[in-house]
């Protein structure tokens, strides 16, 4: 077995765990914002986001690995894989793979204009801001005290219309991911019962789609 087919052996591995790390992170912004910790909140949301944007990564290369073998050599494996330490890399996977119409408009703005790097960055640290390479001392300073719980709850209220959506779409057979643990993780009826007690909260767009595949029956498994 070759080198580069090492490498990628791990890939299935780095998914799934990136994916429940997500999990852990958004479980934990839903924590924090019920107590009030919005900074906190907002950041590892965001964070959360990111772990699905590395997921989205590590199964397109999962899955070109094994259809088109489009990585050559190791050279342009290690470019791909390095992205995975990019947060704007990560936020822009995220959208690039869920840009579904249940979304909010003006949070897939936000995502594709890699604003989310400058929310998270404000929701965590006092600051000026920078005007090109230098400091604009003439601007007002940043701090997390600052940050919208408005903003917040529609950034919580994403991922988890996004775990939802997927749960009930893979389990009506509407989706289906490359990484069967995750998968199978997901079509579980409990998982889309946790998630919808924990943040009852919805988009309309996202409940409206997500009531339409509940109508489907489920798919053998």
């Amino acid at each position: 077995m070759n080198k580069i087919q090492l490498i990628l052996d791990k890939l299935p591995r780095l998914a799934t765990a990136s994916f429940m790390n997500a999990i852990r992170l958004h479980e934990d912004a839903i924590l924090l914002f019920k107590e009030d910790r919005i900074p906190s909140a907002l950041h590892t949301s965001i964070l959360s986001i990111e772990e699905i944007g590395k997921y989205d990564m590590y199964e397109h290369l999962w899955y070109h690995s094994r259809v088109d073998s489009w990585i050559g050599t190791i050279e342009e494996l290690q470019k791909f894989m390095l992205d995975s330490y990019s947060h704007t890399s990560k936020q822009k996977w995220f959208i690039a793979d869920n840009d579904e119409p249940y979304f909010s408009k003006p949070f897939l703005r936000i995502l594709k204009n890699s604003n989310l790097e400058q929310i998270k960055q404000k929701a965590t640290y006092v600051g000026l801001p920078r005007k090109g390479k230098n400091i604009d001392f003439r601007k007002r300073m940043t701090s997390p005290l600052r940050t919208s719980k408005i903003t917040t709850e529609k950034l919580i209220t994403l991922v988890n219309d996004y775990i939802v959506v997927m749960s009930v779409g893979i389990r009506k057979s509407v989706y289906m991911l490359d990484i069967p643990e995750i998968d199978d993780w997901l079509a579980q009826k409990e998982v889309e019962d946790h998630f919808v007690d924990l943040w009852p909260i919805m988009q309309p767009s996202a409940k409206r789609f997500v009531d339409r595949m509940r109508r489907y029956k489920d798919a053998e498994r």
